[in-house]
């Protein structure tokens, strides 16, 4: 029996960096599948602009194979035009990827992001989580906010709520223990 196959916007994490010291830019993106026959690919959109933007794509059979797959997508364009940004179409959305310098070390201020689930809602989110900066969450969820401290905020702008480790995440929250990062396990508001 043969699965129809079917092409839908996915979501994802991104980043973006110049190639050494050269006019090429390497796009990243890296996610989670919610099925294991799920594939993921950056396809360039059909627009003749420099740099090119991209649609972060999900190839979707009709039967799901239960089990999350890791995913990481990398394409690399030229830049003459030496834009500062990518922009990357998705599920929820058109997003700015900065473009950084390869050789930048990134200082992390970020110790969770808020992540809402799909579909992203004209005003606020719903559905929120709050995971570890390293962590990984499920193809459902979209990036909403990164947060320093993400109790004192997030109640006001996510509704519901809960803070609570994503998926493989668990050896995250502990490692943030271990470090004095956070003061106790994450727990769900109320």
């Amino acid at each position: 029996m043969t699965d129809n196959i079917s092409k839908v916007l996915g979501s994802a994490s991104y980043e973006a960096h110049w190639v050494h010291k050269s006019l090429l830019v390497k796009l990243i993106a890296r996610g989670v599948l919610p099925c294991s026959n799920y594939t993921a690919q950056l396809e360039q959109r059909p627009e003749r602009i420099e740099p090119p933007e991209w649609n972060m794509v999900f190839f979707v059979p009709d039967t799901c194979e239960k089990g999350l797959s890791f995913f990481e997508e990398t394409v690399t364009m030229a830049n003459t035009s030496g834009a500062p940004t990518i922009a990357v179409h998705d599920a929820a959305g058109r997003h700015e990827i900065p473009i950084k310098q390869q050789f930048e070390v990134e200082e992390e201020d970020e110790q969770f992001i808020v992540y809402g689930k799909l579909p992203k809602r004209e005003k606020g989110h719903s559905g929120c989580i709050i995971v570890p900066a390293d962590g990984f969450v499920s193809a459902i969820h979209y990036r909403a906010f990164g947060l320093k401290h993400p109790e004192k905020i997030v109640k006001s702008l996510c509704n519901p709520i809960a803070l609570v480790p994503a998926t493989r995440c668990s050896w995250q929250v502990a490692k943030f223990l271990g470090q004095g990062l956070i003061k106790s396990p994450p727990q769900p508001f109320k």
